[in-house]
């Protein structure tokens, strides 16, 4: 299974209270955390290195906001930017009129090498 150096929220790293070291993180952790840096990554915008990386935005933004096509949208960046990812079991976007944010909710399966697990996360927008 792969390890990953810890981020937190804010994207910086995490420093372990009780080694003083970078905190690293596995399993369940990293399959989250390169979700949320997938959708941290607007589609298109990383042109030189990898254009085809990121989520698109473009069904969850405006008055016209479309559910099915938003979540279609996270579906197809998690697929595609996370390769252990099998499927997104479930998806949901509640969207806060009053701040303008809105939070993916997600459970994917993935494959560990060994069989089957399930991840579960959340990823605000607009934060």
């Amino acid at each position: 299974m792969a390890k990953d150096l810890e981020i937190d929220d804010n994207g910086d790293l995490v420093i372990d209270p009780t080694t003083h070291d970078l905190s690293i993180i596995s399993e369940v952790d990293e399959i989250v955390q390169r979700i949320k840096a997938t959708l941290d990554i607007y589609y298109g915008e990383m042109e030189n290195l990898d254009p085809e990386v990121g989520a698109d935005y473009s069904n969850l933004l405006g008055k016209g906001f479309n559910t099915e096509l938003a979540i279609a949208d996270m579906t197809s960046a998690i697929t595609a930017g996370v390769p252990e990812i099998t499927g997104v079991t479930e998806m949901s976007i509640g969207v806060d009129p009053a701040t303008r944010k809105a939070t993916v909710s997600f459970t994917v399966s993935y494959d560990d090498g060994d069989d089957e697990q399930e991840a579960k996360g959340d990823y605000e927008i607009g934060a």
